[in-house]
């Protein structure tokens, strides 16, 4: 990921390559197309999963999906704050993506709601904050 005057966070985001902050300071995920049996898959791979082709393009993914499940964490490495809720969200027409869900207690999750890409602080290290992608419960 490319860090430049747009960024407003010193350090990188945790997942990398694997998320893009525009220079308004939202985030997207990057994953991959395959060119050849158009197979969607995050994070970007250089060999499709389904087809074998190596000609894959990096592509922006969606950030509204629908929370496929979920389970809290009460262990995790050194500096994470715990416990956390960890879940799989089905983007639209695209991958499923394993991610932290933040802004809601457990009992407020069900599957099939929609849920928005955002960042959060999953804990902290010898640097500082670490950050990366999660997503959010949609309110509107």
């Amino acid at each position: 990921m490319a860090h430049g005057a747009q960024d407003f966070h010193e350090q990188p985001l945790l997942a990398g390559d694997a998320v893009r902050r525009r220079s308004d300071g939202t985030v997207r995920l990057v994953g991959g197309e395959c060119q050849a049996c158009k197979e969607k898959t995050f994070p970007l791979v250089f060999v499709c999963p389904e087809c074998m082709s190596e000609d894959i393009a990096g592509i922006e993914l969606p950030d509204v999906g629908e929370l496929y499940t979920w389970s809290v964490v009460h262990v995790a490495p050194k500096g994470w704050t715990v416990p956390y809720i960890a879940g799989y969200v089905d983007l639209r027409d695209s991958v499923r993506v394993f991610s932290h869900i933040v802004g809601a207690k457990p009992s407020e999750l069900k599957m099939d709601m929609l849920v928005e890409l955002t960042t959060a602080i999953l804990g902290k290290d010898d640097n500082g904050p670490i950050e990366s992608y999660a997503f959010t419960p949609v309110r509107r």
